[in-house]
This record gives C-alpha cells, structure tokens and sequence, in this order.
C-alpha cells in the first residue's frame, strides 16, 4: 500500500494552528511566528515524515544554489566513533544540495587545536567552509569561538548561553516508551543504570526516568539508581565498580527491570548478571536506548529504541544551509522520534 504524502494541513491539524502558519515557519518566514511555534512546526514536520528540503518551495535567494563546502567535525573519543549512519545521511542529500563534506576527526585531548590554522583541514583554514556540523560533546570555550566565526549546527548535543541549531532525537519520547513497556508487562520496581551529571544524555535520560515514574504512579527510590562515570558512558571501559553488587542487592529487594542510559552499558550490566547465573529475562528485564551498538559481548540482543541516524544526518546538513541563507534567524532545536526496539531482554515480571 502506497503511504499518504504528508502535507502542511496535516500538521496544522496535529498543532491546532493555521496551514499559513505552517506554511510560514517551514518557508523561513518568521517576522509574525513566535520561537516556539516555530519549534512545534518543526519539529511535528519532522516526526510526520513531512520533508522539509523538498516539499518547500525555495525563496528568491535560493533558487540557484551554487555549490559550497561543509566541514563535519568529529570530537573522537578514546574508542571509535559509531554513528556513521550521520554521514550516510549527509551523503544522500550532498548531490540534491550541491554540497561537498569535508570530514574532520580529531582526538578529545587535541580539541582545542582545531581552533588554530595548522591543525585545521585545509578548506577549513582557507576559508572555503561555509558552515560546521559538529558530532559529539566538544568543550563549550571551543564550540562558542567555532560559532561566532561561522554558521554551526550540533548533532545531539546542545551548549548552555551558545545560540546555535541543534539536531537531535526525543530522548523524553524514547525514555517513555521503554518505561511504559515495561509497566505493561508488569514491572513497578524499576531502576536506572548508568546516571551520570557529566553526561548530557545519561542527565536527561534519567530525568525522565523520574518523570515515567511520577506519570505511572510509581514511587522513586534513590536506591534504584546506580551511577556510572564518564568513561563508561563514553569511552566504554569494561570495568564496572560495584556496580553490580549494587543491582544484585537492589534485586533482592524488588527490583525486576533496569533502563540503562545507553545500549554499551546495558550489555555490561547483562554481561555481568549472566555471569552471575541471573537469567534474563527471567530473572530481571534490562533496556538501553539507541540500538546503534554492534558488541553485545556475547548477550542477547538488547530491547532498546532505535535512533533515526539517517534523518539526524540529513535535517542537520539542510538545518546548517538554512543557518548560512538566514544567519541572524533565531536558532532551532529539532528533535526526531525514536522507536521501540523489542528484543531479547525483557518480558514479564518474575512472580513474587
């Protein structure tokens, strides 16, 4: 069965507002459309499936775009950056939008050095780069003197009093729909493995942890939380510090299901469990969040959400032409929707 081409009335009825509205946030016209109005149009566009590069018509300064050159920045991280689905996004839009990419890895310890000429990627230091597309978490101080030398978008991760775009997944949605699956199978006593303040993502995944819990009735327990550092977060380091001597104990006291804050540590937690003779699913349900990881260490495949890397890699390569046509519009943060990835790892709650 064909799938219905979605239009701008659809998501005018999705918000409650004018399809002139619609139309005038998606075209760039925002002299009478508020920031957050034009977030919601956005953003609804994006989860609709509504596709805001082709279905628009282009404004006068856009209808012959000439090429230009992007540079993509990679923050790399002590072990191998994964998300090269970005880059196949990016590629499938470059020829439809007469872009180049320019890519561009350099070590966390060195970022600071892509600040100076010698250690920038010779079309960056030239001055042929039009704009950045920024991946992973760079230092604050760098990304602030980034932007205010040329236009920048950021994948997943946004910077505190930096207005710049940002491109990312609703990580409110994909945290709710884990929760609300484990809720139906049972399971009212559910921990968050992997909480971390220095971690962007693991910070707002377990706060809507709290607020899944508070939505489903569901008490908070500060026992039921177990922290985790940086560098297994990130760097994924094998080495868990009593971690799951604080799972077993927490088990014994109820506890039949984990969200981990992201799939690496939900497969060290299932690697360890297993290892102990704990049966999963039987014994406890575990879940993380991106499906994007290729080592299970040997564990059943992990119930999860799936991140759309494709649509991030594309929205941000067409977010970053609209910043270099519209410099001075007010910044956007689009956030695409995630799905259930059911797998191997959860199921009901053990009786008793």
């Amino acid at each position: 069965m064909t799938r219905k081409r979605v239009n701008q009335k659809d998501i005018a009825d999705s918000l409650n507002v004018s399809v002139a509205t619609v139309s005038k946030a998606l075209r760039g016209d925002y002299s009478d459309i508020n920031i957050e109005t034009r977030q919601r149009v956005l953003n609804m566009a994006t989860k609709l499936g509504y596709d805001t590069g082709t279905h628009i018509r282009p404004s006068l300064e856009e209808e012959d775009v000439k090429p230009c050159m992007v540079g993509v920045l990679i923050l790399r991280k002590r072990h191998e950056w994964q998300h090269t689905d970005y880059f196949a996004g990016m590629s499938e839009k470059c020829a439809k939008m007469n872009v180049s990419l320019i890519l561009h890895y350099i070590h966390e310890d060195d970022s600071r050095q892509i600040l100076y000429a010698e250690h920038q990627p010779p079309a960056m230091r030239d001055g042929q780069l039009r704009g950045l597309i920024l991946a992973n978490a760079w230092p604050t101080d760098v990304v602030r003197t980034l932007s205010e030398r040329i236009p920048c978008v950021s994948i997943q991760y946004e910077y505190p009093q930096i207005p710049m775009d940002i491109i990312g997944v609703d990580e409110n949605q994909g945290i709710s729909l884990l929760m609300d699956h484990l809720y139906m199978r049972g399971h009212t006593q559910i921990g968050f493995f992997g909480r971390c303040g220095q971690v962007v993502t693991a910070r707002n995944r377990f706060a809507m942890y709290v607020n899944s819990l508070c939505r489903l009735g569901l008490e908070f327990c500060p026992e039921n939380v177990c922290d985790l550092s940086p560098a297994t977060l990130e760097d994924k380091e094998f080495e868990l510090r009593g971690q799951l001597e604080r799972v077993s104990d927490r088990m014994q006291n109820g506890v039949t299901a984990w969200i981990c804050a992201n799939d690496w540590v939900g497969y060290l937690l299932c690697r360890g469990l297993l290892n102990q003779g704990h049966r999963i699913p039987g014994d406890v349900s575990i879940a993380g969040f991106d499906n994007s990881e290729d080592n299970t260490i040997g564990c059943p495949r992990l119930t999860s959400v799936s991140v759309p890397a494709l649509r991030i890699g594309a929205e941000a390569l067409r977010r970053l032409l609209r910043r270099i046509r519209h410099p001075k519009s007010p910044p956007l943060k689009v956030l695409l929707p995630v799905q259930l990835f059911e797998a191997q790892t959860t199921g009901p709650a053990p009786e008793g």
